[in-house]
């Protein structure tokens, strides 16, 4: 492998593996026809399969199987690059209450995340990403316990209707070792794979687990009551919309089920998601986060056109946080200025494009990197004056390492902080249980951590897993 290029896909199985090759012999003949076009993310493609299901298909099966964009539109590359996201508080700036909120992505019902080879999953980063006041994600499947699960198979031929299960939430939540989640998004392009009664009971699950979510509802008086989770004193508006459902659409006169709207084209309407905002800070948020189900898959940059929209969520909604999902693999980080279009203060927006699957393990590599996001916000006063404000980022860069028993191994998973596994191989510490092909993938996810997702200066940004096996590595090179 070079490091300059991805090497796209890596099956875990033999049969994966025999399945992979006639695939991508299928779409070898678009790597000639496309291959400079396709160079970068395709203009303003709105990747909505209802919309476009053949050439969507073609686009996505060539970006998945054969060669995604490294590069971006319009000089985004080094707009990224050049980020500084230190969010310390102006000097005149008095705290009185603080919380911190935990941010992951796509929790995702694949075959492979299974009690067995998930057992140790969190045993590493568990202790950082629960321990915060808030614990964010969002839920990429329905959870309706009255029809049999439907999980993602390690090729995926067809169309999936996703559905979890009570066992699989449990290991999306910690394995019961740890709090769990207090606030989960229920609006994506999978919210209406088991139908509307399928939503209907994922809500009433969540509701009987003391899981607040916020993108879809069980009626319209619910969709029009603000979501404001209190936390030290702090409350958080959280807001969510999906700009996918598939091939799937709410019933007429029935839109309010789940926040959908075609948010992904060049100069989407924005209007609902500003009348959220303001409910919500008429409702007495302190604070706005925006869990967005948008952009585009297996691509290192966000489309020009996403970004876009980011912007003017800030400049024309008035939202403070954006914690963008649906790409699968990490998109970078954003600090935007703008002018509040409700208060008409100055303000500065922190955003992520995506952040990735998480509790997740498909065959595509990049996916296998996981951004854990810690944020900081703090209420207090500026110049007597009322504020709260986002203080700090932090990012925990995650090796969702797995077995390959295509290569020997048994079937495990687990979550490894990315930095310190690369250190501690490269001191020649490399535990047995990483085989040559995973230490492959670590580098080559290293290296598309540093060079694609993180900003130029990134030090101050991150963070270290809590719990550490380094003691052990360095005793016996072993697990």
């Amino acid at each position: 492998m070079r490091e300059e290029r991805p090497f796209p896909v890596m099956p875990y199985t033999v049969h994966g593996e025999k399945l992979l090759r006639r695939l991508m012999l299928a779409y070898r003949p678009l790597r000639w026809l496309r291959r400079k076009s396709w160079e970068t993310p395709k203009k303003n493609f709105e990747e909505n399969p209802r919309l476009s299901p053949y050439v969507g298909a073609a686009y996505l099966g060539y970006k998945y199987y054969i060669a995604p964009p490294l590069r971006a539109q319009g000089g985004l590359e080094q707009h990224f690059r050049k980020q500084e996201l230190d969010f310390t508080p102006p000097a005149e700036f008095v705290s009185e209450q603080q919380l911190t909120l935990s941010a992951g992505g796509d929790l995702m019902p694949y075959e492979r995340v299974n009690a067995h080879a998930a057992r140790h999953l969190w045993d590493e980063v568990g202790d950082w990403f629960f321990d915060a006041d808030l614990v964010v994600a969002n839920l990429e499947t329905p959870v309706d316990l009255t029809r049999p699960a439907a999980a993602v198979p390690e090729i995926m031929l067809n169309d999936m209707h996703f559905n979890g299960s009570e066992e699989l939430f449990g290991l999306f939540s910690g394995n019961g070792r740890f709090k769990g989640y207090d606030v989960l998004s229920t609006a994506n392009n999978h919210s209406l794979d088991q139908g509307e009664e399928g939503l209907f009971r994922t809500m009433e699950f969540l509701r009987n687990k003391g899981v607040t979510y916020c993108g879809s509802a069980c009626s319209q008086e619910e969709s029009q009551a603000p979501v404001i989770v209190a936390r030290n004193g702090i409350r958080v508006g959280f807001l969510s919309w999906t700009s996918n459902l598939n091939k799937f659409v709410p019933e007429p006169g029935r839109e309010w089920t789940v926040n959908y709207d075609r948010l992904n084209g060049a100069d989407p309407d924005l209007s609902a998601i500003r009348r959220q905002v303001e409910a919500a800070r008429n409702a007495g948020a302190d604070i706005t986060v925006f869990l967005f189900h948008t952009g585009n898959a297996y691509q290192a940059y966000p489309s020009a056109h996403t970004v876009h929209t980011f912007h003017r969520v800030f400049s024309e909604c008035g939202v403070d946080v954006i914690l963008g999902s649906h790409p699968h693999n990490p998109q970078p980080m954003e600090k935007v200025a703008y002018r509040d279009p409700i208060s008409g203060e100055d303000k500065t927006g922190f955003a992520i494009y995506s952040l990735a699957d998480f509790v997740a393990y498909d065959i595509f590599v990049w996916d296998r990197l996981v951004p854990l996001l810690k944020l900081t916000i703090e209420k207090g006063t500026v110049n007597g004056r009322p504020k709260t404000l986002l203080t700090q980022v932090r990012v925990l860069p995650v090796y969702n390492w797995g077995t390959k028993p295509a290569h020997g191994g048994r079937e495990e998973m687990r979550f490894l902080d990315l930095k310190k596994t690369v250190r501690l191989v490269e001191d020649g510490l490399k535990p047995d249980f990483l085989s040559d092909v995973c230490v492959q993938e670590l580098r080559h996810l290293n290296w598309f951590c540093d060079r694609h997702f993180l900003p130029e200066q990134k030090d101050y940004l991150l963070a270290t897993a809590s719990t550490s096996y380094e003691a052990e590595w360095r005793k016996s090179s072993q697990f």
